[in-house]
């Protein structure tokens, strides 16, 4: 992997040249694609003045040989200790699939994801204990729902996602304060990705992160997505042209194109939002963006934007932000997104009498032989806009940590000094609970739980049993996701941070929904003690974040 040439970087931004390698050790024939570090070194291939900064990717593929695979955390030592030794910076980035059942271990203990063994091996903690100065976080597998994974199996959501991103981190974080870390999302077709879910994986993540490493990868690899993604990032939101006229933040699923001609000059096409804004709302100064698809193969056509609002349902009276005549874009046949842009300088806030919805009409003012192409996946014809007053951006967590005061929260705690749960009597108990997050007819997702711990003392282990459910007011009346008999318990070390052990994990199998009345809900965990040992569980401070991954995600 190397930077790209300098007059490929955009304003504004920096690249830094970087080599991937797969191996830390020599290649052998039989490892196609292998590409060695030490070899590199030997050889005078790779030098510091040139390339500053060595990325050592350890897979479970054909590319990386097998002792490393195996003995994944000696190998990242080793590397980094050559690289620094030569004067290079590193990234380390074990990939989850070395977590896979079969090559390092198997599942264990309620694990049903690679991403709750790699934690259980630690390689987080492996990788910042090799004095690496980044570490990247293999995330993208677990950023949508797909299937196809190994053995055929269906894996992924924004939950797992959040918690893999977040308890790698803070495992990371605990060896070495200072480590730089990344996590990984992809435009590769086979993970289903949007935009809007890249995005929304971002704004979980960044709290834990420095930031995002994105894969413009597959067959195809979708660019167009990740440029929807980086206008996403840059405060703009992209809405697509649909069907029927409807204009959607949604991204398209369908495969087959709808067409729009562009034969006839004078001819116009609106699309309006269903949703609708309120009046006061404020629709900020920025750039717009229009993204077209076309099809052809030869000439062009002139197209005048419109961009306004309009008072539903009939949206006959609108009013205009942008006038066609002041954004005309040049248009070719066989356009592939190509972008064009329009800045106001002032923001609009729409009257007081709303609700409005939004619109952009598409006039041909010089028509062409071809085609408008939208409402598809791979021609998905959009329109980004400066994202409004009424549509903040937030981030949501599936990960809460127990505090003081019998809290549970989905924010990582700050306090300096730990807060501790002890150890050393058999039946000691507490439970935390959320704010009332939980309304009536929500649904606790089924899917994967992840005890995260930190303890004090230096020497034995205990036992502990896990519960989770829901529960309203004072939380005396509780209602069990997983109960006391279930089979959640985690054995628990001395000395750990960020640990993640057998038993610390467990899978729900189906969904369960909340009552359709009463409530609000409150989230409840329950740790009981069952086999005592002498030291204590540390909670609810910034270098000791006890924790639960959960699949149920909370603003």
């Amino acid at each position: 992997m190397t930077s790209p040439p300098t007059s490929a970087v955009p304003t504004g931004w920096s690249a830094e040249a970087a080599h991937h390698y797969t191996s830390y050790g020599p290649c052998t024939p039989d490892l196609r694609g292998c590409s060695s570090l030490s070899t590199d070194l030997a050889s005078g291939a790779l030098r510091a003045d040139q390339m500053p900064v060595a990325m050592y990717d350890d897979e479970n593929w054909r590319r990386t040989p097998e002792p490393e695979k195996a003995g994944v955390c000696s190998a990242m030592s080793d590397f980094t200790r050559l690289a620094h030794e030569n004067g290079l910076r590193t990234i380390m980035a074990p990939d989850q699939n070395l977590a896979s059942p079969g090559i390092i271990t198997t599942y264990q203990g309620g694990e049903s994801q690679n991403w709750q063994t790699y934690l259980r091996l630690g390689l987080g903690t492996c990788a910042a204990a090799s004095g690496t100065d980044q570490y990247h976080i293999m995330s993208q597998p677990f950023q949508t729902p797909w299937c196809g994974g190994q053995g055929g199996a269906c894996e992924g959501s924004e939950a797992d996602f959040t918690n893999f991103v977040t308890q790698a981190a803070l495992q990371a974080q605990a060896i070495k304060p200072d480590v730089r870390m990344t996590s990984g999302l992809s435009t590769n077709p086979r993970y289903n990705v949007t935009p809007q879910a890249m995005y929304q994986n971002t704004l979980n993540a960044r709290r834990f992160v420095d930031g995002i490493w994105l894969n413009v990868a597959g067959n195809p690899s979708n660019p167009g997505t990740a440029v929807q993604y980086l206008e996403l990032l840059s405060g703009l939101v992209p809405h697509y042209l649909g069907a029927n006229g409807n204009l959607t933040s949604t991204f398209p699923e369908a495969t087959t194109p709808a067409v729009a001609s562009l034969a006839e000059q004078g001819g116009g096409m609106t699309f309006m939002t269903s949703d609708v804004v309120a009046g006061g709302t404020v629709i900020p100064a920025g750039t717009y963006k229009f993204e077209p698809w076309t099809d052809g193969s030869s000439g062009s056509a002139t197209l005048g934007l419109e961009v306004g609002y309009c008072r539903p349902p009939s949206c006959v009276d609108r009013t205009p932000i942008i006038s066609p005549e002041s954004w005309r874009m040049n248009v070719p046949a066989h356009d592939q997104g190509v972008v064009g842009n329009y800045t106001t300088e002032n923001p609009t806030v729409l009257p007081s009498d709303g609700p409005y919805r939004v619109y952009v009409t598409v006039h041909v003012q010089e028509p062409g032989a071809f085609n408008l192409l939208y409402n598809a996946d791979r021609a998905s014809t959009n329109l980004a806009l400066p994202r409004n007053s009424a549509d903040p951006a937030r981030a949501r967590s599936s990960v809460v940590f127990p505090g003081r005061g019998a809290r549970l929260a989905a924010r990582q705690p700050n306090a300096q000094a730990p807060a501790t749960f002890g150890l050393d009597r058999r039946g000691g108990t507490a439970t935390f609970t959320t704010d009332p997050v939980l309304r009536a007819g929500d649904v606790i997702p089924e899917g994967a739980w992840q005890f995260q711990y930190w303890t004090d003392g230096t020497d034995g282990s205990a036992t502990v049993n896990l519960q989770a459910g829901y529960c309203t007011g004072a939380c005396t009346d509780r209602h069990p996701v997983i109960d006391s008999g279930a089979g959640w318990q985690a054995t628990v070390s001395a000395g750990a941070r960020g640990a993640a052990t057998p038993g610390g994990a467990f899978t729900t199998t189906s969904p369960t929904p909340l009552p359709s009345t009463g409530g609000p809900y409150r989230l409840y965990w329950t740790v009981t003690v069952d086999a005592p040992a002498g030291f204590d569980l540390l909670y609810d401070s910034a270098s000791t974040a006890t924790n639960v991954a959960t699949p149920l995600l909370i603003h």
